[in-house]
């Protein structure tokens, strides 16, 4: 008997050391999970307020504790583990009651620690077997080996799910309470360490009564008093999708960002009956290159796309490019005196003969460029385009200041003055804030803190200066704008408005030193506005956010300063030259020159009364709004055009089409030249005049039309005609 108790008390105590041994050395054995690695997704701006949180890829806001909240966490043990503080990770009681009452029938419940669930978390989603629990188990003791228990709290809090798309403690805090994990109460506690049991069932915002309930069991055990309501009130924490996706603070001033949506929302409404329903709005501060605002959508609730970003759709530029054409123009040759042809004119591109026309279909004849500049016309400015660079080095100037242009010369022709090109807000809004700082370029800060970068210089700054002088003076855009009140300011500023030829976009951007202040207007749906230009449609917004921009700015704001090499010279604005005794008083203006400009002023063209001559470019604008007084028409005079035959180009075939009015027998003749003191001919066809234009009168062969224009201009064009 004796030796048989002995064996006994051998087997037991070999079973003893087994499982001390299996307790102890097995966990050594297994590799612990990896915790999720902490989490940084909030967003604040540069004042530090809470913006919200950038949710994962899988769809998550995931805000990871640094330090644990030991309310939470006193709530969260009486919850799920009583005993967490005194066992090793597998609580052997509770294990060995719950393998009784699965073998009795009577329950079904589990002995899951936090430290197995976390392991369970920290382990991808696999089927729930034996042999899974067992491997979390000793996963559990292995992490027991590594963590301290509040390490393993903090772990758990980060990586729980806490319902409504919210991981972690922190972002549930956030959601529910709008306050940080560490400032909530007992109570608000106590229901975030109730839904990590079960976050759909016990939804507080679908099934409050369940969550309460669920909650009041957690005080009783902690003895704390249960008279408290649920107190939930939903934020929406996810980060506005235009803050992209990197966390962290945020060169955004929220306070002047809802001032500025303010404003924008307000003057949205007095534009409805013009059917437009958005507007978006960039500021930069021209100092640092720092993103102050950047307002997707003037109106989020619209139907119309509120939730879209207004800052980063690329829409057709409009008159904007502008001031870009005429900086390449300056460093072509031109500057601000140089006068431009206003007229009537056509030009060939790759896809056929355009004949563009001003926004008011007025032409000025001959203007200076800051006066063509100030009244935005746009035969000028492709007139520019055309004579001083060209649009191969337009694009690649345009792309040096931060836009994003595909496509090449042949896709956007000429039409590249006049706003073909597409660009988004945001990089307007960089390139406006090179000009201002008078050709050197900062990158567009985003985030704080950021290296503090020294400008790059990019553009020259004389010819900075002298677009930013015409962009802020009032007297170079009367002519068109009258007084246009919205870009009149106690502050000397720079702006420049623009209108796509569809009417689906609308602008206006501008400057002083300090800030940079880009704006939109139109429909996201792409459908036309109605009687708006960019001085009534976007104007209104510009000025409102400029003059807010003093009060942010807590001083006047001021002009970018005039750089040595400037000097102001008196000019004839019928020539731009320099004025002399024979100018006309109301016709002397005080321009800006650098002194390569000044030196290659050319002699002025007048005749014996002093009368500027105007060449056969404005032969047909001349009789109709000229000046007999102070100009004089010499149709002879070299236009410096090439001169060609547009239509019927040389090389072209027509086709004779029956379902055309007369079989499409009648073509227009068109040239280059002026077409009133051109002459046209042809050896096989019949030439006509209807309503004072000429037509050539096709038949199916090959012919030759020839085209005269004084002094000696002839030239020809060969083609083909088809019958269909």
């Amino acid at each position: 008997m004796a030796k048989a108790g002995r064996r006994l008390l051998w087997a037991a105590g070999s079973v003893a050391a087994l499982c001390l041994l299996a307790w102890y050395a097995l966990p050594l054995l297994v590799t612990p999970p990896a915790l999720a690695p902490q989490v940084n997704s909030l967003v604040h701006d540069r004042n530090g307020e809470f913006l919200g949180l950038i949710p994962g890829e899988d769809g998550y806001r995931c805000q990871s504790l640094t330090t644990l909240p030991q309310e939470l966490a006193r709530c969260l043990v009486a919850a799920e583990d009583a005993r967490f503080y005194r066992h090793g990770g597998v609580d052997l009681p509770a294990t060995g009651r719950a393998v009784w009452n699965r073998l009795r029938g009577t329950s079904l419940s589990g002995a899951s620690t936090l430290t197995m669930q976390l392991a369970k978390l920290s382990n991808p989603p696999t089927e729930r077997t034996y042999t899974t629990k067992l491997k979390e188990s000793l996963q559990a003791r292995a992490l027991e080996y590594r963590y301290s228990k509040e390490e393993l709290l903090l772990a758990y809090l980060n990586t729980a799910d806490f319902g409504n798309q919210c991981r972690g403690a922190e972002a549930a805090s956030l959601f529910y309470f709008g306050k940080h994990a560490a400032e909530l109460q007992t109570h608000e506690a106590a229901l975030l360490a109730a839904l990590v049991r079960a976050p759909s069932r016990l939804d507080p915002l679908r099934h409050s009564k369940a969550a309460l309930a669920r909650r009041n069991a957690i005080l009783k055990k902690l003895g704390e008093p249960t008279s408290a309501p649920l107190g939930v009130q939903p934020r929406r924490i996810n980060a506005p999708t235009f803050l992209g996706k990197t966390p962290g603070t945020l060169t955004l001033d929220a306070t002047l960002q809802n001032d500025i949506a303010d404003i924008a929302l307000q003057e949205l409404r007095q534009l409805h009956r013009n059917n437009v329903s958005q507007a978006a709005v960039v500021v930069i501060d021209n100092r640092t290159g720092e993103l102050l605002v950047a307002l997707p959508a003037a109106d989020p609730a619209s139907p119309r796309g509120g939730q879209l970003n207004g800052t980063a759709i690329r829409r057709s530029a409009g008159s904007t490019l502008k001031p870009f054409v005429y900086l390449q123009a300056f460093g072509a040759g031109a500057w601000p005196g140089t006068i431009m042809a206003d007229v009537e004119t056509l030009y060939r591109s790759e896809d056929g003969i355009r004949a563009p026309g001003n926004y008011n279909d007025f032409y000025m004849g001959p203007i200076s460029i800051r006066t063509a500049l100030g009244c935005s016309q746009n035969i000028p400015a492709m007139e520019a385009l055309k004579s001083f660079g060209g649009e191969d080095a337009l694009l690649r100037l345009l792309r040096s200041l931060g836009m994003q242009l595909s496509g090449n010369k042949k896709e956007y022709g000429l039409g590249l003055a006049i706003g073909n090109a597409h660009v988004t807000l945001t990089e307007l809004a960089h390139a406006y804030s090179t000009l201002a700082r008078s050709g050197s370029m900062l990158p567009l800060h985003t985030h704080l803190p950021h290296e503090a970068a020294a400008p790059t210089p990019l553009l020259n700054p004389l010819h900075c200066y002298q677009i930013a002088h015409i962009l802020s003076d009032p007297a170079a855009r009367a002519a068109t704008f009258r007084d246009a009140a919205p870009l009149r300011f106690p502050f000397t500023c720079a702006a420049k408005t623009g209108t796509s030829s569809d009417f689906r976009d609308n602008w206006c951007c501008g400057f002083t030193a300090e800030y940079t202040v880009a704006v939109w207007v139109g429909n996201f749906d792409n459908t036309p506005m109605q009687g708006i230009s960019g001085i009534s449609g976007a104007g209104p917004i510009f000025h409102r956010v400029m003059l807010r921009m003093q009060e942010y700015n807590g001083a006047p704001l001021s002009f970018p300063a005039c750089p040595q090499g400037l000097s102001k010279v008196e000019i004839d604005t019928r020539t731009g030259t320099r004025a002399d005794a024979r100018t006309p008083r109301a016709c002397c203006a005080t321009e800006l020159a650098t002194a390569e400009q000044l030196a290659a002023l050319p002699t002025p063209l007048l005749d014996a009364k002093g009368r500027a001559i105007l060449d056969s470019r404005y032969a047909e604008w001349f009789p109709r709004r000229g000046n007999p007084r102070l100009f004089a028409l010499d149709a002879t005079a070299s236009t410096g055009r090439r001169p060609t035959i547009l239509i019927p180009a040389h090389g072209t075939t027509v086709v004779l089409d029956p379902t055309l009015p007369h079989n499409g027998r009648y073509i227009e003749l068109r040239a280059t030249m002026p077409a009133a003191t051109t002459q046209w001919s042809s050896p096989s066809l019949h030439i006509i005049q209807q309503n004072g234009r000429p037509y050539a009168v096709l038949t199916p062969g090959r012919h030759t039309i020839r085209a005269t224009a004084p002094p000696d201009i002839e030239v020809e064009s060969t083609f083909t005609v088809e019958q269909d």
